[in-house]
């Protein structure tokens, strides 16, 4: 059987733990948030989505921005979208919603933040100055869904500097929300006017900014 004295000095040593580990936490929200203010500052002018800190010795700290698509109003997106809606957006018995296509999801938060441009992609990659070759391997390579990845070939194929492949990957990347939308506007049947549709669609869905700091 244990003693007192040894229950106290369990009790105690618990305590302490208990102590350190709260500086510990408070601690590591004090870095957190130093890392969160710098690198959004530092990703404030860039096109990139990430940015990492290394201390030279193997460790390393990633900052990372994203944005959370909400759908507001499924129903109203559904009226909307009509017969096409259940190809792209998952409705659970709950009901529950959410977006099974990866390329409508940033369309929806593209037309949402304005974050398009009204040119084909094609267009984006004819208007590059490059020669016919780079164009139609581009064509072939640029996706429009990770941006880290347009950058590389449009800097490799392309042989365009950091900041004008980050350009022109940001470009593009915003003619194929356009052109996501213009192709699932055709395939709903709507007919109508593009603009008042985006709006009427940025009305049935909400955008939230996210953080997160991983440590490596």
């Amino acid at each position: 059987m244990l003693n007192s004295a040894e229950y106290s000095e369990k009790v105690r040593e618990l305590a302490a733990t208990n102590a350190d580990l709260a500086k510990l936490k408070a601690k590591k929200s004090e870095l957190e948030a130093w890392f969160a203010v710098i690198g959004n500052e530092a990703l404030k002018d860039s096109k990139n989505k990430s940015i990492s800190y290394n201390d030279g010795s193997g460790s390393s700290v990633i900052y990372t921005q994203a944005q959370k698509l909400t759908l507001e109003s499924p129903g109203y997106l559904k009226k909307l979208l009509g017969d096409v809606f259940p190809d792209f957006i998952e409705e659970k018995n709950e009901p529950i919603y959410k977006v099974k296509s990866a390329a409508v999801e940033r369309m929806l938060i593209g037309l949402y933040t304005g974050d398009y441009t009204k040119a084909k992609p094609s267009e984006v990659i004819a208007q590059l100055p490059c020669s016919a070759e780079q164009k139609a391997l581009l064509t072939k390579k640029l996706k429009g869904a990770n941006f880290e990845t347009d950058v590389k070939n449009l800097k490799e194929i392309g042989g365009f500097s950091e900041s004008n492949a980050s350009d022109y990957a940001y470009l593009f990347a915003e003619a194929v929300v356009y052109d996501t939308f213009l192709k699932l506007m055709k395939l709903s049947g709507n007919n109508g006017n593009a603009d008042e549709y985006i709006k009427e669609i940025s009305v049935a869905v909400s955008v939230e900014d996210t953080t997160k700091i991983t440590v490596k």
